[in-house]
């Protein structure tokens, strides 16, 4: 009986090992037909850089579910508009033949209305949205997300962006672009700065700027303009400037161009903001009181609008862009 249960085992566990056996086969061909996809997927990315023709065959769209976009932290166009305006303030003021009492109490109330503690972002904003309009840029990245679907667009961009960027036509420009429009803003500022802390000295002989104000009366008027709402039509791709740099825009920047370019603005303003930046716009506004608060003569007010206005303000801004 032992004999006859052994043999009984023996040829079953025979068999299992044919079935398995012929199994494998099989399963080897399915690895390979894997291997084969995933080298063809990694093979993509140089494709965009390629020109595509005008007609391609269609390509049966990949059946995946799309994760929902991420809310914006703000809206860049109407950031970059506020940060626009507030450069063409010191555009303005630069290219005054003479101050007066009228125009430099002007300054104040504009830039108060229009340096929120949202400037660092607005004006990182306008770099990256200056980047994301180049055509060739925003071409190409539109390409690949055609190409490949967006979910694969958007995790190569977070998982490994500047080796994805390499494959992207234009980008190398388009950065140089971002960081030249954001430079010369930059540069109008510190001009402003400079030009208005050499006038705070040379205005004194004026008449004008003798005449004593009532330092409570000025800081009200500053209060209620910087708490004020502004209404500036959102800046748009087709409103961008191109002037280029030799230097390209921060990595983190290009990318958020990147993101802006193919509608993930949720995306894109996460790398831009900083807390870093707030505080010290909050600082730079938060000095500006404090010397009209100790001033009581016209050219002081121009001191505090060179010094901590535009000065200030302006290192902020720089320190944004890093």
């Amino acid at each position: 009986m032992k004999q006859h249960i052994g043999v009984r085992l023996g040829q079953r566990l025979a068999c299992a090992l044919v079935g398995v056996a012929c199994l494998m086969p099989s399963l080897r061909a399915q690895a390979s037909d894997q291997d084969k996809v995933e080298a063809g997927n990694m093979a993509m990315g140089p494709l965009v850089m390629a020109n595509v023709p005008a007609t391609r065959p269609a390509i049966a769209p990949a059946m995946t579910t799309l994760a929902p976009p991420e809310a914006a932290l703000f809206d860049m166009g109407a950031a970059a508009a506020r940060y626009r305006a507030f450069v063409g303030e010191a555009r303005r003021l630069t290219s005054l033949r003479a101050l007066s009492r009228e125009n430099v109490e002007g300054a104040l109330i504009m830039t108060a209305r229009l340096s929120a503690t949202e400037l660092s972002e607005g004006a990182a904003a306008y770099g990256v949205m200056a980047a994301a309009a180049y055509p060739p840029f925003a071409a190409s990245l539109q390409t690949a997300r055609d190409l490949l679907g967006p979910d694969v667009v958007v995790e190569r961009l977070t998982q490994d962006p500047d080796g994805f960027l390499r494959q992207i036509a234009g980008a190398r420009q388009a950065a140089l672009i971002g960081s030249g429009v954001m430079a010369d803003s930059l540069a109008a500022l510190d001009r402003a700065g400079h030009y208005l802390g050499e006038a705070a000295y040379g205005v004194q002989k004026e008449a004008w700027s003798q005449q004593e104000i009532d330092p409570q009366m000025l800081l009200a008027a500053y209060r209620a303009a910087a708490t004020s709402p502004v209404s500036l039509a959102a800046l748009t791709s087709t409103d961008m400037p191109e002037q280029a740099a030799d230097t390209p825009l921060p990595s983190r920047l290009i990318v958020a161009a990147a993101f802006h370019a193919l509608g993930e603005d949720g995306r894109a303003t996460r790398l831009i903001a900083r807390p870093a930046g707030r505080m010290c716009m909050t600082r730079a506004q938060l000095n500006v009181r404090q010397c009209l608060a100790a001033s009581r003569y016209p050219y002081e007010h121009v001191f505090c609008l060179a010094r901590h206005s535009f000065e200030e303000s302006a290192s902020c801004l720089h320190d944004t862009m890093r």
